[in-house]
C-alpha cells in the first residue's frame, strides 16, 4: 500500500479526489462526512507526503492528486469548479468568442460580477481578451486543453450545462 494511504480515512480522501479533482475542503468534508479538523489534518499529511497538491484559489484551497495534473491543468480545473466561471467557459466552448454583452446575457449575472470573473479567468490564463472596434471579445486561450479537462471530469461536475456540452460535443464528433 502506498506510503500515507494506510488509513481508511486517507484512502477515502484520495479516492474522492481522484474522482473529483480540484474540490475544496468544505466540499470534501460534506461528501465524506468528515469534520473540518480531521479532514485538514489528513489533507496536510497527504500533501506533505507528496500524494496531494493544493492550489490557492482566493480564500479557498483546492486539492488534486499530485501526479495527475500539471500546474496549468490545476489552474483550469480550479476555475471550472466555480459556477460562474464554468458557465462562462461553457458558453465560449459552445459558441466561440463572445463579447462582454453576449456573455452577460447568457451567464445572467451583473456587469460587476461578470467583470470580476472574467478578470479572474484572464489572470489564471484561461481566457484571452482582444478588441473588436470598441468592444472586448473573450475567447479561451487553450481550447483543446479546457475541453479535454471538462469532458474528462464531466461526472464530477453536478451541472446540466456540462452534460449538455458533452452531449453536443459527442454529436459533433459522430
Amino acid at each position: 500500500m502506498a506510503e500515507g494511504l494506510e488509513l481508511e480515512s486517507r484512502r477515502r480522501i484520495y479516492d474522492f479526489l481522484t474522482a473529483n479533482p480540484g474540490v475544496h475542503l468544505r466540499r470534501i468534508g460534506q461528501a465524506l462526512g468528515m469534520s473540518t479538523g480531521m479532514l485538514s489534518y489528513h489533507l496536510g499529511y497527504l500533501e506533505r507526503s507528496g500524494l496531494l497538491k493544493s492550489e490557492e484559489d482566493g480564500h479557498r484551497k483546492r486539492y488534486f492528486i499530485a501526479r495527475a495534473f500539471v500546474e496549468a491543468q490545476r489552474r483550469i480545473l480550479a476555475v471550472l469548479r466555480q459556477d460562474v466561471p464554468r458557465k462562462i467557459v461553457i458558453e465560449l466552448l459552445s459558441y466561440g468568442e463572445r463579447t462582454f454583452g453576449e456573455l452577460q446575457m447568457s451567464v445572467g449575472v451583473s456587469k460587476s460580477t461578470l467583470s470580476y470573473h472574467l478578470q479572474k479567468l484572464m489572470n489564471r490564463e484561461v481566457l484571452l481578451r482582444t478588441k473588436r472596434e470598441r468592444e472586448s471579445v473573450f475567447s479561451i486561450k487553450d481550447l483543446e486543453e479546457v475541453r479535454k479537462l471538462l469532458l474528462a471530469n464531466q461526472s464530477s461536475f453536478q451541472d446540466d450545462a456540462v452534460d449538455r456540452f458533452a452531449d453536443l460535443w459527442s454529436k459533433l464528433r459522430t
